[in-house]
């Protein structure tokens, strides 16, 4: 694992009070079977996951020698933290295997896919899989998910299943009975079957699947508390910077760990910094040259790898001019790139209705996030990346510009934004 990795001995840093809660639900038997955890992006979601299948199968529980789980001492417990116990079964969306002669030819490459990646995740447990392919939980790996709970756990008492990014799973009408049987196993899993369930986007997960399961929400933790992550575990002990970094980072140790790891640091570093730089200019600009010449920069296949990232550090973006639209810029994440665009645009304020900053209004900028959320279901169902920004960039343009995309309603998290300002 990464210097510095917000997990101590594969524990979610801090988040102890939501881990003394899930510890006293594994040692009373009372946590349910199907969970859905969810959160932002770098907010701990996988740790979450992993550290909850191995407190469910510490030995601890069974014997009622502590109530303290998981023990980190157990074969068990060892065994799950080198992501090696038999009995916890981890997937993730993968690339469809090719030339696969039959189902369960399909069904053994996806496999050993999975195996492949998991080799990876035990060298780096925030690995980026598959960044740059389609990838998706197609009906074969459901089939296997079926398959495995169906067996009795071969080592301990339970069987737990980690399914990351459980809105990438994708039905199709050709094999209606996969998707059926991972509802049925939801509803009614065997009593020995625990199923945690990550997803980023909960909203994209489909209804029947949300219906069945307790979600389970990582709350962003304060400034001050990653500030103190990023100068205690970073190394960063400038206290400005430390700052600077967390409040970029939006609660997410995680996302704190990877600024700081990516150029030192600094917002936007990287080419997911600059990209969402030249999205946002190109959607201001407003001519469909500037449009054009933004969406031609991104392959014609791939999402994941180039647009998703961007697409993250452009609402990161959008959620500061909202709030100096909204009249609060003391509460931008990074109140620094504000002001340099400020300057940088002499003080010009978009064609439509200025906000308190000069800048687009709240509405066209609530828009505009609409848009990003709409580009990121596309992401989300592998559309081609060029017509996705596309359309993108002309939403956006056509929000800044005041003319209504009708987009607003389907940001009701950034709505919040506003509230809390």
């Amino acid at each position: 694992m990464a210097e510095g990795s917000p997990v101590t001995s594969e524990r979610p840093w801090g988040q102890e009070d939501l881990l003394r809660r899930l510890a006293g639900a594994v040692a009373g038997r009372r946590l349910p079977q199907s969970l859905l955890v969810h959160g932002p992006e770098g907010v701990g979601k996988r740790s979450l996951a992993l550290w909850i299948a191995r407190a469910l199968q510490c030995e601890a529980v069974e014997t009622a020698e502590t109530a303290e789980v998981p023990c980190e001492a157990c074969r068990n417990c060892r065994m799950a933290a080198r992501l090696e116990h038999p009995d916890i079964h981890v997937h993730f969306p993968m690339p469809r295997p090719k030339r696969a002669a039959s189902r369960a030819k399909l069904r053994e490459a996806i496999e050993a896919q999975r195996h492949e990646r998991l080799a990876l995740l035990r060298e780096d447990l925030h690995a980026r899989l598959d960044p740059d392919a389609v990838t998706g939980l197609y009906v074969a790996a459901v089939e296997n998910i079926r398959d495995q709970a169906s067996r009795r756990p071969s080592m301990a008492r339970k069987s737990v299943f980690v399914i990351e990014d459980a809105e990438r799973m994708v039905p199709q009408s050709a094999s209606p009975e996969a998707a059926n049987a991972f509802l049925k196993l939801l509803e009614e899993p065997p009593p020995f079957v625990y199923i945690v369930l990550t997803s980023g986007r909960p909203d994209a997960l489909l209804p029947t699947i949300r219906s069945r399961t307790v979600p389970l929400r990582i709350a962003p933790l304060p400034t001050e508390r990653v500030a103190a992550y990023v100068t205690e575990h970073l190394g960063v002990h400038d206290a400005d910077r430390a700052r600077g970094v967390a409040r970029r980072a939006g609660g997410a140790v995680y996302r704190a760990w990877a600024l700081v790891q990516s150029e030192g640091g600094e917002s936007g570093a990287g080419e997911s910094g600059a990209a969402a730089d030249g999205l946002l200019a190109a959607a201001l600009d407003g001519t469909p040259q500037a449009r054009y010449r933004a969406a031609s920069r991104f392959s014609a296949r791939g999402a994941r790898g180039e647009l998703e990232p961007a697409l993250e550090a452009l609402r990161i973006r959008l959620r500061d001019m909202l709030c100096v639209a909204a009249g609060a810029a003391d509460a931008a994440l990074d109140p620094d790139r504000m002001k340099d665009r400020k300057k940088g645009s002499g003080g010009a304020g978009s064609p439509g209705a200025p906000g308190a900053g000069g800048g687009p209004a709240e509405g066209a900028v609530l828009e505009a996030l609409g848009a990003v959320d709409a580009a990121m279901e596309g992401v989300g169902r592998n559309l081609n990346p060029q017509a996705t920004t596309a359309l993108l960039l002309e939403e956006m343009s056509a929000a800044f510009a005041g003319r209504s995309t009708g987009r607003a309603g389907g940001t009701p998290q950034f709505a919040g934004v506003l509230r809390s300002l």
